[in-house]
């Protein structure tokens, strides 16, 4: 748990609030600075000095102090937002904090002919057990003032998360929309028995294994509470998909007492009904089933094989996979399973379709040529875009929270591994190095 206290330019402490960061906290009344459509060449450029060390031993992680870590940390979280650019010359940065130190005041002017246009300061200390006090504050370099300002306490091992949390925090102020530091990524890997889930921080950190079942386990997704996942697990020999609580350790099955095999497991928006395929000789339809795995209704009938359904921001569609016209193509339905239409008609074989945040896009895996890539298209046919290409096998896309990326698997550096980009296909880059490779990327909700 982190403790958080919001004090003003002053530092005077004005609320104390124990729980995981409620977003807007950090004003009153929010101005919004940057237009989120805005190109990149006008991103607001932002300084950050490594944060100070408040007491005379300073522990390290990884081998280098959590002054140095912070500043890496909220880099990374603030140039990945796309809203932000990073100032990089730390021989500037490391002689301006110089200077303050000996002043004991900011030194604005220095601040400007720098560049930076907002300046993020940071300190913390390590008290008993490991407990750890962070500040963090946010100024206006043009309007020579501190604009926000959080304090938060915690241990140890969560001060990558506080880094996030603040992170968040600004790309809020300046956008209007919470950011998505604070998020994380589920995936499965191969151990001694099998494929396990295991859970990391969206930049790839703080890689947690979360089940021992020693058996095959693909395809995880979010709730949308982020408090539980839904996966596919061979370890009763035949496939079923469950649910695993992440607060409890609890797994369930999705559909009580059924022994056909359930697969490709997805969440309705509001949480309360999961979708799935399931197989009755040997055909594959998909049905809803409540959360509780209760009334469970059959949306499609049909010959052929329907499968990986996904639902729509709304609630009112469903995106799934058919090879009712010879080979997978992807289909939208009503979320009854009426009005069937198909969506896709170019690639050898499309699969794992998910619905973009906002509604209006689908991203996928096609087959083209000799391989698969990721692809967007929008939902009314005008954008038609290849992310991928010439890189490996590129499958499972799931989108961010905020729509601006997309986590996916790629085999381009040998083994499968976890890599994100900006929903354009720009900036590409891996994120895990699993031993045995990771497989079925999914994006957490914002918790």
């Amino acid at each position: 748990m982190i403790k958080k206290f919001i004090f003003s330019k002053k530092g005077a402490s004005v609320c104390l609030a124990t729980a995981l960061f409620l977003i807007p906290a950090i004003s009153t009344a929010t101005e919004v600075y940057i237009d989120i459509t805005r190109k990149r060449s006008e991103r607001i450029k932002i300084a950050i000095p490594p944060y100070a060390l408040k007491q005379t031993v300073e522990p390290s992680a990884a081998g280098r102090p959590l002054g140095a870590l912070a500043k890496e940390v909220m880099e990374f979280d603030l140039q990945f937002s796309g809203y932000f650019g990073v100032l990089k010359d730390d021989s500037v940065i490391d002689e301006i904090t110089s200077r303050e130190a000996k002043s004991s005041k900011t030194e604005w002017g220095l601040w400007k002919q720098s560049g930076a246009n907002l300046l993020v300061k940071g300190a913390y200390s390590i008290g008993p057990g490991g407990s750890v006090v962070m500040e963090n504050s946010l100024s206006d370099v043009e309007r020579t003032e501190q604009i926000a300002g959080v304090r938060y306490s915690g241990t140890k091992d969560l001060f990558r998360k506080m880094i996030h949390k603040f992170a968040d925090q600004i790309v809020y102020r300046f956008t209007g929309e919470p950011g998505i530091a604070d998020t994380r990524i589920s995936f499965s890997s191969k151990g001694d028995k099998g494929k396990e889930l295991y859970v990391c921080d969206y930049d790839g950190q703080n890689v947690k294994t979360l089940t021992r079942m020693k058996s095959i386990i693909i395809s995880p997704r979010w709730s949308p509470s982020a408090a539980e996942l839904v996966f596919t697990s061979f370890h009763n020999r035949n496939p079923a998909a469950y649910v695993l609580d992440l607060r409890t350790g609890v797994v369930r099955p999705v559909a009580p007492g059924m022994r056909n095999t359930t697969s490709a497991a997805a969440w309705s928006p509001d949480g309360k009904k999961i979708v799935f395929a399931m197989s009755t000789r040997g055909v594959f339809d998909i049905y809803t089933i409540s959360a509780s795995g209760a009334g469970m209704n059959k949306l499609t009938s049909s010959d052929s094989i329907e499968t990986s359904p996904s639902y729509s921001p709304d609630g009112k569609s469903i995106v799934f996979v058919s090879d009712r016209p010879g080979k997978p193509q992807l289909y939208i339905m009503d979320a009854d399973g009426g009005n069937p239409r198909r969506f896709t008609y170019n690639g050898d074989y499309n699969a794992d379709p998910v619905w973009s945040p906002k509604g209006d896009k689908i991203a996928y895996a096609a087959f083209l040529g000799d391989n698969f890539n990721i692809m967007v298209k929008s939902l009314d046919g005008s954008i038609e875009k290849q992310l991928t290409a010439n890189a490996g096998k590129n499958e499972s896309p799931s989108w961010s929270p905020d729509g601006r990326h997309i986590v996916f698997t790629s085999t381009r550096t040998g083994t499968r591994q976890v890599f994100i980009m900006n929903a354009n296909g720009e900036n590409q880059m891996q994120i895990t190095n699993m031993a045995q490779g990771a497989y079925g990327a999914s994006w957490s909700p914002r918790q």
